[in-house]
């Protein structure tokens, strides 16, 4: 089974990373492939995104990244990524500013992700602008979109990521930046079937993050599918 990283930026913003830098990291744990995504702070460069991939088009998975509060631009942008091949859109409230279940400013972009079959990936933790309930309303809005809770919630609405992740068959919770008891809880309640790996390149220590999913799947199986299955049934591959 592939292993896949469902979380990392690149670019400029927070670090200087590059999409060869991704595939180094990677080959340090033997991982086939990582969902690459602009830095969500600031000017998103989403041209630089393909460019990375072209070099390594076996190992790097497109995602956009787009502020809803540009609107217009946003859209247009949003399809003329999904048009090239973008696997789905990265999406930040608490660095942009706007709750995720805002009708006007997010509903648009979930529509587009909807039309073309994409996956949309939120940053979630605990704050009011992307708490659990926030990744419930845009879950219940939108069934036939795959989203997913980066970060699961942590660090204190951890078991409410639980507990919606149960009632929104198309919610899936990813596990970086999630400490391993909260992580073992995540996996033991939810399964391999609504759990994703992802590591939050390059900010966090990869062989962690790699080896907390070894020590908390049940079994192979269950390691298999939260590694990359599950992901890349998602986005189709």
């Amino acid at each position: 089974m592939l292993k896949v990283d469902a979380h990392s930026h690149v670019g400029k913003g927070a670090a200087l990373w590059t999409g060869q830098d991704v595939v180094d990291r990677m080959d340090t744990m033997a991982v086939d492939k990582t969902i690459i995504f602009p830095f969500t702070e600031g000017y998103f460069n989403n041209d630089e995104i393909m460019g990375y991939v072209e070099e390594n088009p076996d190992r790097l998975i497109p995602f956009c990244a787009v502020n809803p509060w540009n609107e217009r631009e946003a859209i247009d942008d949003l399809e003329k990524c999904f048009k090239k091949g973008f696997k789905g859109v990265k999406l930040h409230p608490t660095l942009c500013g706007f709750h995720l279940s805002n009708k006007k400013l997010v509903n648009p972009i979930f529509e587009v992700a909807e039309s073309y079959g994409a996956v949309v990936i939120v940053h979630g933790s605990a704050d009011l602008y992307n708490c659990p309930l926030e990744f419930d309303r845009m879950a219940g809005r939108f069934p036939k979109v795959p989203l997913i809770m980066a970060h699961s919630g942590f660090f204190w609405q951890w078991e409410l990521a639980i507990e919606v992740a149960l009632e929104n068959e198309n919610l899936y919770l990813e596990t970086s930046r999630v400490p391993g008891f909260e992580t073992g809880k995540i996996i033991q309640k939810l399964g391999g079937d609504k759990v994703i790996w992802g590591t939050d390149g390059p900010f966090c220590d990869y062989e962690w993050e790699f080896n907390k999913i070894r020590r908390y799947a049940e079994n192979e199986k269950e390691f298999d599918k939260i590694m990359g299955g599950t992901i890349m049934s998602l986005l189709k591959e």
